[in-house]
């Protein structure tokens, strides 16, 4: 509820109201606001935690900063062999290693509550070192990212990132739907420091892959 910008009584509600100043935020709502800085820089912008209208809006980290949060505290009392969803977005424990569990299922570009939905990937994530997999876009959701609309490159349907961690594969996978093949340029520029490949899908049904995204894909029996 903290972040919440649906409550007029939130604490971000009331930092873009101005009726809460920016030294009277809470430590937890800095800290927020600090990683959301960073992302933007490390993503060149094309995470932004700013509207095209001006409103502060952190809810692009929140969601996979509370999730590995959760999997911080699981896995610092002992707790290695869970799965965590976090709103379709997926972390393993350190703990799981072999299938069925190490196996992530990607949702095609239609809902999963549609009668006609089926799975478009399936990933083994066993034997690598990615414990995160996120995926963007508007099947799910509808249009909740803001795209980067004065940027002449190709956008994409629907991105994918799979990572060692869910902060990392949820900010990337939606940088990808925001900023398009620019966004991912820079991804292959950085995948190799990030240690997390992608997979997306253009606005012709084009699939395009990182280097080392095919060696994931489950052998299907």
């Amino acid at each position: 509820e903290r972040f919440s910008l649906y409550k007029p009584e939130s604490e971000t509600s009331r930092l873009n109201s101005n009726s809460l100043a920016w030294p009277e935020a809470s430590p937890v709502q800095i800290e927020v606001q600090t990683l959301v800085s960073e992302w933007k820089n490390k993503t060149s912008g094309f995470f932004d935690p700013v509207s095209p209208e001006g409103t502060y809006d952190p809810s692009g980290l929140v969601k996979a900063w509370a999730a590995k949060n959760a999997a911080v505290y699981l896995e610092a009392n002992g707790y290695g062999d869970f799965t965590l969803n976090a709103g379709g977005d997926v972390y393993l424990g350190p703990r799981v290693k072999t299938d069925p569990l190490s196996r992530v299922g990607l949702s095609n570009l239609k809902s999963i509550a549609a009668k006609d939905a089926s799975v478009n990937m399936i990933l083994d994530l066993s034997g690598s070192p990615y414990r995160a997999v996120a995926t963007s876009g508007s099947s799910e959701r509808g249009e909740h990212i803001w795209t980067k609309d004065d940027l002449n490159t190709p956008k994409y349907l629907q991105a994918t990132v799979v990572a060692t961690d869910l902060v990392t594969a949820d900010i990337w996978a939606t940088a990808l739907i925001s900023g398009g093949k620019q966004a991912l340029e820079l991804f292959e520029q950085e995948c190799k420091t990030l240690d997390a490949v992608a997979v997306v899908t253009s606005q012709d049904g084009k699939i395009t892959s990182t280097t080392g995204f095919a060696q994931l894909l489950a052998a299907l029996q």
